[in-house]
């Protein structure tokens, strides 16, 4: 019984240490993106890619750095395109902003005017990205839903561009009405109140009505979907207001892509979305999300996706909710990680710490990594650990008003 005790310990432990081995033989950490080892380390696992996926930790400065050197990187290999997390037209006027001669001027010109209408990229850090994209012949993608506070906006276009008659003047009273909503929803500090929750079928049928243009009314469909999708959350259906999104945002990279396929067989994307939205298989959100579509469709085009994850260790961060007197906050995510990953996090020291999670799946089964690791070895490919993160820091709204 005692031989066979110290057979089990003797395992038990040999399993241990060739976990921890398998573990630490694929982690590296570096001080800068421009590392050769780094840099070598890409350009070896982004090979036969055709969809780069930065699933990224809102609210920190080092995931549009971290973006811009993978783009810099990869541009070379065929990649034009960068996918954000906003709708089509808001990330027109993104694109039309990072091609000017001042474009922080005009983002922040935008943001004065229609404050928090564009969600996550109301800040200069993100147009050092921007402008690096267009400067090389790039272009830039929405797929996602219209944000809340964004129908001010929407509105403002459509009054402002519209050549119907009928049209320009219903939405040019309906923004005046998203304005006010907007206000009100600061002084009550409710997202209730916000201008979304009147935008009725019965209005959205009346604005139809007066027979907008192609483009007019699919600007007019993505208020209708983001009206839907929020209404699931209201009202606690979280499945649905994830599946519907997750569902939106595969439709809408769709039109972009085959478009795309005009002048390219095999469109290459980089995409900065949220990492819920940038896992292969099943996502946080219980979800087969965008990032799986694609993880797919690059494999019938005998292609490969390649899914990083970037989130802070610990530093500060710019948080969402725009209530909250100082959105910036300190935070130390190391007990969130897997235990396996607590247990070396006192010598991840440099900058950037980065963990091949590739080569790790195949040891996982049977393995003694915990399932929160086996999680991550499975959703995404890298995962990047930022210490000392910072927050982003966002345009700051001037006195008056829009």
């Amino acid at each position: 019984m005692l031989l066979r005790l110290l057979s089990l310990l003797l395992f038990t432990n040999l399993m241990i240490a060739q976990s921890d081995t398998s573990l630490m033989d694929n982690i590296f950490q570096v001080d800068s993106l421009e590392d050769e080892k780094f840099v070598g380390f890409i350009k070896e696992v982004s090979q036969n890619a055709q969809f780069v996926f930065i699933g990224e930790q809102h609210g920190i400065k080092e995931v549009g750095i971290f973006t811009n050197a993978i783009f810099d990187l990869v541009h070379t290999n065929g990649f034009h395109t960068l996918c954000i997390e906003t709708d089509a037209l808001a990330a027109t006027k993104i694109q039309q902003m990072a091609s000017s001669k001042e474009p922080l001027k005009l983002a922040n010109a935008l943001y004065q005017k229609f404050p928090l209408a564009i969600p996550f990229y109301n800040n200069a850090s993100d147009y050092d990205l921007f402008t690096n994209v267009v400067s090389k012949g790039g272009t830039i993608w929405g797929i996602d839903q219209t944000f809340m506070a964004q129908f001010r906006l929407n509105l403002d276009h459509l009054s402002k561009n519209t050549t119907n008659p009928l049209l320009k003047k219903m939405t040019a009273t309906l923004k005046d009405k998203a304005k006010t909503a907007f206000e009100e929803s600061f002084k009550s500090k409710s997202f209730g109140d916000m201008f979304i929750y009147s935008y009725t079928d019965a209005l959205h049928d009346s604005l139809l009505a007066t027979r907008p243009n192609a483009k007019e009314a699919e600007i007019l469909y993505q208020l209708k979907k983001t009206r839907e999708i929020y209404g699931h959350f209201a009202s606690k259906r979280y499945y649905l207001n994830n599946e519907v999104r997750g569902q939106l945002m595969k439709s809408n990279f769709n039109a972009y892509y085959k478009e795309a396929l005009n002048t390219d067989p095999t469109p290459k994307v980089v995409l900065k979305l949220g990492a819920t939205h940038a896992t292969r298989g099943l996502s946080m959100t219980n979800i087969y999300d965008v990032s799986n579509y694609l993880s797919e469709l690059a494999i019938f085009n005998g292609m490969r996706s390649l899914h990083f994850m970037v989130a802070g260790m610990n530093g500060t961060v710019l948080e969402g909710n725009p209530f909250v007197e100082n959105p910036i906050r300190g935070f130390d995510n190391t007990e969130q990680l897997p235990k396996e990953l607590q247990e070396l996090v006192v010598g991840f020291d440099k900058k950037y710490t980065i963990v091949h999670l590739e080569p790790l799946r195949e040891k996982s089964y049977g393995s003694l990594f915990s399932e929160s690791l086996k999680t991550f070895i499975f959703n995404f490919d890298v995962l990047v650990l930022v210490n000392n993160a910072e927050a982003l820091e966002p345009f700051q709204k001037n006195s008056g008003t829009e």
